[in-house]
């Protein structure tokens, strides 16, 4: 008896996914400058809620703390997570953790999204200043 091609197996890779937007560049060259990551204070303990979030890391820090918009978007996409900014070889990537697959849409929400490129344009503007 052949299986039903839309029945959902238990087994094999777990549905989760991590959401990268990378921007090219000699990430490696701007490591100490662009390493950074959100941290929030969230009040409640079933019934979340962000009350503030800043970024720790490298001088993109400072500008990203200083960007009105970017921190209200921040406020109404982040819940339980945290963003990372991550140079590596020959780019600089820009990501948060695993998501299983039902919450991948929350993350790729228009808000979400406008976020990551205000991010990306950040890193960006650092890599032309300090080449």
């Amino acid at each position: 008896m052949a299986d039903n091609p839309t029945t959902l197996h238990t087994y094999g890779a777990l549905p989760f996914y991590q959401i990268h937007f990378v921007v090219k560049g000699n990430g490696k060259v701007f490591e100490e400058l662009l390493v950074a990551r959100t941290r929030k204070r969230v009040r409640g303990v079933i019934s979340k809620s962000v009350e503030d979030v800043w970024w720790e890391g490298g001088k993109i820090a400072e500008r990203l703390n200083n960007d009105t918009r970017l921190k209200q978007l921040l406020l109404t996409i982040l819940k339980d997570d945290d963003i990372f900014i991550d140079p590596v070889e020959n780019a600089v990537r820009i990501y948060s953790r695993f998501k299983i697959e039902s919450e991948v849409t929350r993350h790729l929400s228009r808000e979400a999204i406008e976020a990551y490129n205000i991010i990306a344009g950040h890193v960006r503007s650092i890599m032309k200043e300090f080449e």
